[in-house]
Formats: C-alpha cells, sequence, structure tokens
C-alpha cells in the first residue's frame, strides 16, 4: 500500500559511529564518532543504548529542544525485545512507540512518523540503532567464538542515527512510502541476510513504481539498506523477472558502507542505511529524488534453530531534497 504526504519534512539527523577496527566512508561525516563498543557500560548491550541516548540528546541540543517538545518517539534496534530502545527512551519523559523490521525500521518508523504528522502538527524523534558485537552474539555467534566467516557474511555497523520529522518545511521533504509485504522462500542461511531480503526489496520497489505511476529513473538514486553485493545482485534480476524492466540507478549502502574491500558482502545493521544516506549521499548535493529502500530479514535464532526459513520484508519512502 502506498501513502501520499504532505507538509511532512525531515528537519534534522544526529548520527553517531561507533568503529574499532573498520574505516566507513561517513566517517569524516558523521555529527559524532566514538572509538568503544562499550562507552565504559558494563556490557555491550548497555552501551548500544547510550548510542540512542547520545543521538536523541544530540540532536535535541542541536535544534534547541527539549522533551516538552517531541509529541512521540519512535526507535529499534537488534537487541531482543528491542532492549537499547527500552533503555534508551526511559531516560526522556517522551512517549514511545518501540517498533521492530529488523534493518528496515528506520523506514517503518519514518512512515508512522509522516502519518501521525500528517493528521496533527508535532515534532517526531525516530531513532534506530546497531552494534557489531551484540548482533553477532545474538544471531550467529560471539566474535571471541573465533567462526569462520563466509563470503556472503556481512558486518554490522555499530552506531546510531536520531532523526526529527515535523511539518515544519525543510529541504528534505517526505512525499510518499509504500509499505511492504513479508516474503519467504526456501533460504535458511543466517550468514546470509542479502539473499532473504532481495525479493521482498524487489516487490516493494515494483509496487511503488506502479502505484505511483512512475518509472524507475524518475528517481536520481534508489538507495537499498543492507542488501550487500550478493543481495544486490539478487535483488536486480529478480525485479528484471516480475517487471520487464531493468534497475540501473540502484546504490546499496551496505555495499559502499566500508572503504576496505575485506568486509566480505559489506556492512548491515539498522543504522547502515540512514547513516549512508545523511551521511553520503545527501552531503554530495547532486540527488534531488530519493527513492529509499530499507531491507529487514526478520529470523531469529530460536528459528534458525529450528530450520525454519527466513523471512524478509522492505519498506520504500520517497524523498525530494528541495
Amino acid at each position: 500500500m502506498t501513502y501520499f504526504f504532505k507538509n511532512v519534512y525531515i528537519n534534522d539527523k544526529f548520527s553517531l559511529l561507533a568503529s574499532s577496527e573498520k574505516e566507513p566512508i561517513v566517517k569524516k561525516y558523521t555529527d559524532k564518532f566514538v572509538d568503544s563498543y562499550y562507552l565504559e557500560e558494563k556490557s555491550i548491550e548497555l552501551a548500544e543504548g547510550e548510542y540512542q541516548n547520545i543521538t536523541i540528546t544530540g540532536l535535541l541540543n542541536k535544534n534547541k529542544l527539549t522533551q516538552k517538545d517531541i509529541s512521540l518517539l519512535v526507535n529499534s534496534d537488534l537487541q531482543n525485545q528491542i532492549l537499547a530502545s527500552s533503555l534508551s527512551a526511559s531516560k526522556y519523559s517522551v512517549p514511545m512507540l518501540g517498533i521492530y523490521s529488523a534493518c528496515a525500521s528506520f523506514v517503518e518508523g519514518l512512515i508512522i512518523a509522516s502519518n501521525f504528522i500528517s493528521n496533527k502538527s508535532q515534532n517526531i524523534v525516530v531513532t534506530v540503532s546497531g552494534h557489531n558485537l551484540v548482533s553477532e552474539k545474538q544471531f550467529r555467534f560471539p566474535i571471541e567464538y573465533g567462526a569462520v566467516r563466509k563470503m556472503v557474511n556481512s558486518f554490522t555497523a555499530t552506531g546510531s542515527v536520531s532523526t526529527l520529522v515535523s511539518n515544519k518545511k525543510s529541504n528534505i521533504k517526505i512525499e510518499s512510502a509504500t509499505i511492504g509485504n513479508v516474503i519467504t522462500t526456501d533460504h535458511k542461511d543466517a550468514n546470509d541476510m542479502g539473499s532473504c531480503m532481495a525479493p521482498a526489496a524487489a516487490e516493494v520497489i515494483n509496487r511503488h513504481l506502479i502505484e505511483t505511476n512512475r518509472e524507475s529513473n524518475y528517481y536520481d538514486v534508489i538507495l537499498t539498506g543492507d542488501l550487500g553485493v550478493y543481495g544486490t545482485e539478487i535483488m536486480k534480476k529478480y525485479y528484471e523477472n516480475i517487471s520487464n524492466k531493468k534497475l540501473k540507478n540502484v546504490v546499496d549502502a551496505g555495499s559502499i558502507f566500508y572503504k576496505e574491500d575485506t568486509i566480505y558482502a559489506g556492512a548491515s545493521g539498522p543504522a547502515c542505511l540512514p547513516l549512508i544516506l545523511f551521511d553520503y549521499i545527501l552531503k554530495q548535493n547532486k540527488y534531488k529524488k530519493i527513492l529509499v529502500c530499507a531491507t529487514g530479514a526478520l529470523h531469529s535464532s530460536v528459528s534458525c534453530n529450528l530450520g525454519e526459513a527466513m523471512p524478509g520484508v522492505a519498506h520504500v519512502i520517497s524523498l525530494e531534497v528541495l
């Protein structure tokens, strides 16, 4: 289903990157860089909650806002029961909607915020975060285990992004959005999330273009979340099969996140897409119409241990840079 919005804008963002061993291309543009996975917290799980707290507080201070100016906080992470989001939200006297679409949560949060703002003038903060050590421990193996990584593996980006959305006019307008279906194939390899998410990404992009009566070249760039180098190619071929058309203007955030070519399939995580969007794509000042497609693998360690196939989902949102 596609929604069209009037007078909904992204006013600002505050981004945090935490990386101890890799070199992301967004490093010089992020609002805050911390060279720590722990931030003096006693666990990596608590540290991720603090990442969110830093970006939310940073966003408010950057825009000279207080908690009373915010109507709603929509946040998400990859921890069990979105623990980092709950820990962060507990520090603010702001109503909170915790959401989970895995790495597709950023766009889902923007869609929720846009619908609320379309009905009532208000300020809403959308926050996501990811932590490499937390995700590896939860979905695969703890780093200390020393498991051999496959070429299809991605490397979860560690950081957080908070975004201010309102009806106050800015240079980034949220024009429309399409909510995607959950699609499950027979894919069961938790190391390869790109292949799991590729069909859902192709389907929602195709549906968005049909329902808006647009061709893919209407957009200067179609920015996907974290399909990785292999998942991106699968998505393009899948799209061609269902539409008899080719996508030539696709950039995958995960595939370009790290400068090094030793990160296997690329980056992943809820923060990967917004970090690339705000601190790389928009910094180039050449894209006026951007279709953002967030992708999520909806498996869990339990479902994988049960031998269940991995569900994938994707949502898209259309941005106009004014």
